[in-house]
């Protein structure tokens, strides 16, 4: 029999390449090599999770070594699979997505994980690093460690729908500063940040129902090494996962209103810009007529050889703007 590990604390497993590590009521949790675990024999009390990076070599003979048929490692070991759960004989497949964190950038990929669960073992295959595995670990140093994979399997969804419950609370916040800056201040945010937060709102809301039919998926089967206190705990996951699809529906509806604002507030603008465009122009349409028609050069002009007759033209086209003035106040065009 190989060497194995001594026991080991939550902060040292490091996340960033393939492990396994073996939980146990009596001796707590210990790390070993995919090579270590081929010559252990796990007893009755034990199970053990499978962390696998997607692209390692040795990936597929330990999971032929563990008994896997050959659909089921084709299926953990596959770039992306769409979101959804499988049941087999020995165990069932589940293909998970999640986010590392708000999507900041103009991709907003999810991140996928498939994981293989039965009685005795779940696996873990990723292709990057997933921060809901760090927080699951995390969780370790906090309580106790899970005692079967029906309970890791619980904890791990309840820990994606905690994350996922982080990005609506700064959806939130970023849909509060526009409406903000639009009912109170009047001014226009910049549209690109409000298509950004509709964007990322129907993404979070797409993923959210798929990981909901994942695990309702799974919830249903009456699989014997699933207690009821770890089915309470899926189901609860769900349930926020429904919550946070209907908390994303909520925040597009607020990001039409606000779109909706905006859109009247520059038409707003626009309609009294070109109001006060035609007030002018009434004001001194008239006038221009005047003027051009005392400025055409053909004899008969009146007062063309008069002193005064200047003044006395300014001072009635003064006192006609003053009267076409007062008719735009009274008609209230501005």
């Amino acid at each position: 029999m190989a060497q194995t590990t001594e026991n080991i604390e939550a902060s040292h497993i490091h996340l960033d390449s393939s492990f396994v590590v073996v939980f146990s009521k009596s001796k707590g949790m210990r790390r070993f090599t995919l090579a270590e675990l081929r010559d252990y024999e796990l007893e009755p009390d034990e199970f053990y999770w499978a962390y696998l990076q997607r692209v390692a070599a040795q990936n597929r003979e330990f999971l032929e070594e563990a008994g896997l048929e050959h659909s089921d490692i084709d299926e953990l070991l596959a770039r992306e699979v769409r979101p959804h759960c499988h049941v087999r004989s020995k165990g069932v497949f589940i293909a998970i997505n999640s986010f590392n964190e708000l999507p900041s950038q103009e991709s907003g990929d999810m991140e996928y994980a498939h994981v293989w669960v039965d009685e005795r073992r779940i696996i873990c295959v990723w292709h990057e690093p997933l921060e809901v595995f760090r927080s699951l670990v995390e969780s370790f140093n906090k309580r106790v460690p899970p005692e079967s994979t029906a309970e890791f399997w619980a904890r791990l969804v309840l820990a994606i729908a905690e994350r996922a419950e982080d990005m609506v609370e700064e959806l939130q916040d970023r849909i509060d500063h526009l409406e903000d800056v639009v009912l109170e201040t009047g001014d226009h945010p910049w549209e690109s940040e409000l298509a950004r937060v509709r964007r990322f709102a129907t993404i979070v809301r797409r993923s959210m129902l798929a990981f909901l039919d994942t695990i309702r998926n799974f919830e249903i089967e009456n699989f014997s090494w699933v207690n009821r206190v770890n089915k309470r705990r899926v189901r609860e996951a769900g349930d926020r996962a429904l919550r946070i699809a209907e908390e994303m529906d909520a925040i597009r509806e607020r990001a039409e209103i606000v779109h909706d604002q905006i859109m009247f507030k520059r038409s707003e603008t626009t309609n009294r810009s070109m109001l006060m465009m035609a007030a002018i122009a009434v004001v001194f349409l008239p006038l221009s007529f005047i003027t051009g028609l005392l400025g055409i050069n053909v004899a008969g002009i009146p007062g063309s050889h008069d002193p005064v007759a200047f003044t006395v033209v300014t001072a009635l086209l003064v006192l006609i703007g003053l009267v076409l003035f007062m008719i735009v106040r009274w008609f209230k065009m501005f």
